[in-house]
């Protein structure tokens, strides 16, 4: 049994940012490959996706989505790649948050410490 993971991502990510995206993507990409099996990776100019067979595709945009986001999972390996994303894009992006049920994290205000 899955859970679902959502993201808010209320404006577009920069060039600097989603240059860093690209880079984390690429990274998980290659260093989860003999443990992410039966997906297709997609790395365009604007999108990165992981498509795995038996669950939802997960889908982000550079630019800004309407409302928040979703994606199902299936307790498979592949989730932690795409919360590993998720959690790489609220650490890098402000406005960028993300939880799953029963779990989220409260982002401190740059001005605090941690």
């Amino acid at each position: 049994m899955g859970y679902t993971n959502y993201w808010y991502q209320p404006t577009d990510f920069t060039d600097k940012e989603w240059d860093a995206v690209k880079k984390e993507f690429k990274y998980v990409c290659d260093i989860g490959e003999d443990f992410i099996h039966e997906i297709t990776k997609g790395i365009k100019v604007d999108y990165i996706s992981f498509n795995a067979t038996g669950c939802e595709t997960f889908y982000i945009s550079k630019r800004a989505e309407d409302g928040a986001s979703f994606c199902k999972t299936g307790a498979r390996t592949i989730d932690i790649y795409v919360w590993h994303m998720l959690t790489f894009c609220q650490m890098i992006k402000e406005d960028f948050t993300c939880s799953r049920d029963g779990w989220y994290w409260e982002k401190k205000n740059k001005k605090e410490k941690a």
